[in-house]
């Protein structure tokens, strides 16, 4: 399974980005995956954009508690392989000058206004993964993403 960033600003609940009404059910989806044993991804350029959406957060105190939650589930993945896998190139977390590159030239030939630096390395790890015996699961609301899982 694949998260978005429309997937992660539910469970965090960003004020502004999360949708009461559909949060409660990310929560339950999750835990279900968690509990069937189904591995997490979460692409780097996905976490900036999440934390990009945290910086507009008005309530100071509530901007600093998501930013601390970021950090350390960011941390604990790293070590832990938990609450979900950051999908990296390499050892390396952060991302080469040439798969930036790459990611710029896919950006403008994809040129829609529904694909982010971060929906298109969701769609690359989604092919990157798809094999013809495992299923990859994008979890998102965005329905031309979404239409990458499979």
């Amino acid at each position: 399974m694949i998260l978005d960033t429309s997937w992660l600003l539910e469970l965090y609940r960003v004020p502004g980005y999360f949708e009461e009404s559909r949060s409660p059910q990310v929560r339950e989806e999750t835990a279900e995956v968690v509990e069937a044993g189904c591995e997490l991804f979460v692409t780097v350029p996905v976490l900036f954009e999440v934390a990009s959406h945290i910086t507009h957060v008005r309530d100071g105190r509530l901007r600093r508690s998501l930013s601390e939650r970021l950090r350390d589930d960011t941390a604990s993945s790293i070590e832990r392989e938990s609450p979900w896998t950051i999908a990296t190139v390499g050892r390396e977390i952060l991302l080469r000058s040439q798969d930036v590159i790459r990611l710029a030239e896919r950006f403008l030939e994809e040129s829609g206004p529904n694909y982010s630096f971060a929906g298109i390395s969701i769609i690359d790890l989604a092919t990157k993964l798809r094999r013809p015996e495992r299923t990859v699961t994008i979890l998102t609301f965005h329905r031309q993403l979404a239409a990458y899982s499979g």
